[in-house]
């Protein structure tokens, strides 16, 4: 199955895509460097999507005006199962989790954004209520 490519916005809570769809990757992230009309000012992703949503990346620094202060010259991906294992720990209130988290330091990935996607990712807010 080919993939379709989609730009969100997650400057919006929850996120949501912005109006096109690309074939490629290098598509979608050479439209958030040109700039996507309405979202000259908001924290923008690319998400892949092959049936469901495979995986998400990350721009460069200097293709974006807004978002996370990460130092990466390419698009930077993660796959959506550890985004969504990521969320979780962020979510919990275990103190070895934070403290993990404190250590690896996940720059492209701070907790407001990845709570943005959410709906996408399918994650409630039930990890809240555990350790």
């Amino acid at each position: 199955m080919s993939s379709s490519f989609y730009v969100l916005c997650v400057s919006h809570d929850p996120a949501t895509r912005t109006q096109s769809e690309f074939t490629n990757h290098g598509e979608a992230a050479q439209a958030i460097k040109d700039g996507i009309e309405g979202h000259a000012r908001c924290d923008l992703l690319i998400e892949r999507v092959s049936g469901a949503p495979v995986e998400y990346g990350c721009p460069p620094r200097d293709d974006r005006q807004v978002g996370p202060h990460c130092h990466h010259r390419d698009v930077r991906w993660i796959d959506t199962e550890w985004l969504r294992l990521l969320g979780r720990a962020q979510q919990s209130t275990d103190p070895r989790l934070q403290e993990v988290l404190v250590q690896e330091r996940f720059y492209c990935w701070p907790v407001d954004r990845v709570h943005r996607l959410r709906v996408a990712l399918d994650i409630g807010d039930e990890a809240r209520e555990r350790p």
